[in-house]
């Protein structure tokens, strides 16, 4: 299998989008590698549970990477939709689980979030983790939807204890993972080598699983949705009302998003950032010159 990764630059651009071309010249500098350094640490996660297809394929082409620990910590179901979300209150349980004479990883009965978390604080290697890897998921991850993403939340759960992250999801009807896993695999080699910041969450989006199917690779900001949810009221059942949920395609899509592109058929690399703050909103908010006293002083 042929999968070409070159360099990330600026070669053609439509609005915020970036398209990556074999043809670009290398802006960074490699910062990373250094055979010294030891095996670099990988927690591998996902929203669709420790038995999934997509994790396990994504965990065994990142153990081919080389000088790489890969350890595995899910949930143990499905947990789509979870986003950031934590269970709180109750005591989490972390389970091995083997499938024949194959170690699957250790599953968690809660979301995603719960799993990273849990992950850090009970079977982090010495000296830590260097990267999250959450994925791949069935089905994309790409725009607005990755705010309700347990994949997107996951990763944001890494970033949360300071480690670089990636959320990988798979779009269209074939659920078949290997492509997207080779690639992931030849994309955390570069993020070994160039030490992204813990702060950034990488979202990655395939828009099919083979590579005859994708057009080129597109580097943009999140935004629009390839699909739009709703309810429709169908009938009542004891009294209650009752809605069931609606899918349906987005006719239209953000110039320069990652929407845009993944609907031509790119795979969309969009960096998210956990910290969430809008500092024109900041700025403006402090010259409205706030007070907390509710009366007008005296002498006012």
């Amino acid at each position: 299998m042929r999968i070409s990764f070159p360099t990330v630059a600026a070669c053609a651009a439509a609005g915020a989008l970036v398209l990556s071309s074999p043809g670009c010249t290398a802006p960074a500098p490699e910062v990373r590698v250094n055979a010294n350094d030891g095996p670099y640490h990988i927690l591998v996660t996902n929203d669709d549970g420790i038995t999934s297809r997509g994790i396990q394929q994504l965990a065994d082409a990142l153990r081919a990477v080389g000088e790489v620990t890969v350890t595995v910590v899910a949930p143990c179901g499905q947990r789509s939709g979870a986003s950031m979300s934590v269970t709180l209150g109750q005591g989490k349980r972390l389970r091995t689980l083997r499938e024949e004479d194959r170690h699957l990883g250790h599953c968690v009965d809660g979301t995603p979030a719960d799993a990273v978390m849990l992950a850090m604080e009970a079977l982090e290697p010495e000296g830590g983790f260097d990267l999250v890897v959450s994925g791949i998921n069935a089905g994309a991850n790409v725009g607005d939807l990755g705010h309700m993403s347990g994949t997107v939340g996951a990763a944001m759960a890494g970033a949360y204890y300071g480690v670089p992250s990636v959320a990988a999801s798979l779009g269209g009807d074939q659920m078949d993972f290997a492509y997207a896993s080779n690639f992931m695999a030849r994309f955390v080699e570069e993020l070994r080598r160039r030490a992204p910041d813990p702060g950034v969450v990488l979202s990655v989006n395939f828009p099919a699983a083979t590579e005859d199917g994708i057009t080129g690779v597109a580097i943009g900001r999140m935004g629009g949705s390839y699909i739009r949810f709703g309810y429709e009221e169908v009938d009542p059942e004891d009294g209650v009302r009752v809605f069931r949920p609606l899918f349906d395609p987005a006719e239209t899509h953000p110039p320069g998003s990652d929407t845009e592109a993944f609907m031509a058929g790119m795979i969309t690399i969009a960096p998210l950032r956990f910290d969430w703050t809008d500092e024109a909103m900041l700025r403006e908010l402090v010259a409205w010159g706030l007070d907390h006293r509710l009366a007008e002083p005296p002498g006012g």
